[in-house]
């Protein structure tokens, strides 16, 4: 949470934070869109530890600085034409922007940086800042930044935004299949009122439509069917008819103006479904409801990730921890973090170290899946989690698990 920001600049010896880059809505720069409250406008964050952070604004952007709520200075206080006139070379100009900004807010020490834009030419930024501004250590975190580790706690008012964009995902979901149950079945296909087949195309049309009624947002998602459903972030070909019998991929993460998201994912066949797709919806359901009779403040994520991998060795599913190149059975990780990105802090890694614990306020994904594109099918649920401040995990996605949806 935004609060134990400073506690945090402490743990690792920084006296200050940047955060820049382009515009934070969109999910362009999300460690800026955390400050500014997705404002649509381009500036810059300077936090000094312990104290509130400041967002310095242009002119023409003065009233959407103002609706960040943050202490505010105006960019005009150091005009960039004037420096231009001197230091006609923009990155020399840019430097000398910032040598006047540090020395007027009194900013030195160890001074972090974040943000987005191109790798180059903040490299180049940051490498003369550095060698210019001796009173300056430029720091880049590389992994589990300050900023990160923030944002992997959410604050109520957060986890009330997501709450209501998860019920506006699951509306869409569920108007979704009430759409595809409307067509007529001939032979094993669904079909349109002309007679021709319903596709994959079509449903997503439909699908963008519904989340645009309901204020979502989601450039992209996942509904796949039959072998492309076994390969975990196929998206689905347009193409594709909607066939009955064969397992549909349905995950969605949209946002809503606010910026943060919901993710979730179901898995069903339309009419009926295959013995060998049963048996293994039965594994995956099974190993959803196991991880979440299990998740415990306290513990360690990667130990949920290596339990799943377990339950379906168990079953005879291989697994990336017993073969990390394999692309049938058990194929991904268990869950991500979830907020103003799709994926962020925390993580369930299969390998290497792991340090991080679950705690209150985090909200995360659990996702089990198992996949055979040999086979013709995929298998995949996910619900988004939320532990509270009791240490309670309860789920933030209100959306049955039924694996045959029947057709009329």
């Amino acid at each position: 949470m935004k609060r134990d920001i400073p506690k945090r600049m402490a743990e690792r010896g920084l006296d200050a934070l940047v955060i820049e880059g382009p515009d934070g809505t969109h999910g362009a720069n999300p460690a800026f869109a955390y400050f500014t409250r997705n404002q649509h406008l381009v500036g810059t964050v300077i936090v000094k530890r312990d104290e509130e952070p400041l967002l310095l604004y242009r002119s023409m952007e003065r009233d959407a600085a103002e609706a960040t709520g943050l202490r505010l200075i105006n960019l005009d206080r150091w005009p960039l034409h004037e420096i231009l006139k001197e230091h006609p070379d923009r990155l020399e100009a840019r430097v000398e922007l910032y040598k006047r900004i540090f020395r007027d807010l009194k900013v030195r020490g160890r001074v972090a940086f974040y943000g987005t834009g191109p790798i180059g030419a903040f490299y180049a930024f940051l490498q003369k800042l550095a060698r210019e501004i001796p009173e300056v250590e430029v720091v880049g975190e590389f992994d589990r930044d300050v900023i990160a580790v923030a944002r992997e706690t959410k604050d109520p008012e957060e986890v009330e935004r997501m709450r209501r964009v998860g019920q506006e995902t699951c509306a869409v979901i569920e108007a979704t299949i009430e759409f595809l149950r409307a067509h007529r079945v001939e032979g094993n296909t669904l079909v349109k009122a002309d007679g021709r087949p319903l596709t994959v195309g079509d449903v997503k049309r439909f699908v963008r439509l519904e989340l645009a009624k309901r204020g979502l947002e989601c450039s992209e998602f996942i509904f796949a069917i039959g072998r492309d459903a076994g390969v975990p972030h196929s998206t689905g070909r347009p193409d594709d008819p909607v066939e009955l019998g064969k397992t549909i991929v349905f995950d969605l993460f949209p946002k809503d103006a606010s910026g943060y998201h919901h993710d979730v994912t179901r898995t069903f066949c339309l009419g009926y479904a295959p013995p060998d797709v049963e048996r293994a919806y039965r594994d995956v359901r099974e190993a959803f409801e196991a991880v979440r009779e299990r998740l415990r403040v306290g513990e360690i994520t990667q130990t949920y990730q290596h339990f799943v991998c377990r339950f379906f060795e168990e079953r005879g599913h291989p697994t990336v921890l017993s073969d990390p190149k394999t692309t049938r059975g058990y194929v991904h990780s268990l869950g991500h973090g979830l907020g103003l990105e799709v994926h962020e802090e925390p993580t369930f890694p299969t390998f290497g170290r792991c340090e991080t614990r679950l705690q209150e306020g985090m909200v995360f994904t659990v996702e089990p899946g198992l996949y055979d594109p040999e086979a013709g099918y995929g298998i995949r649920i996910e619900d988004t989690v939320y532990c509270d401040e009791d240490g309670e995990f309860q789920s933030l996605t209100p959306l049955p698990k039924e694996l045959v949806v029947p057709v009329r």
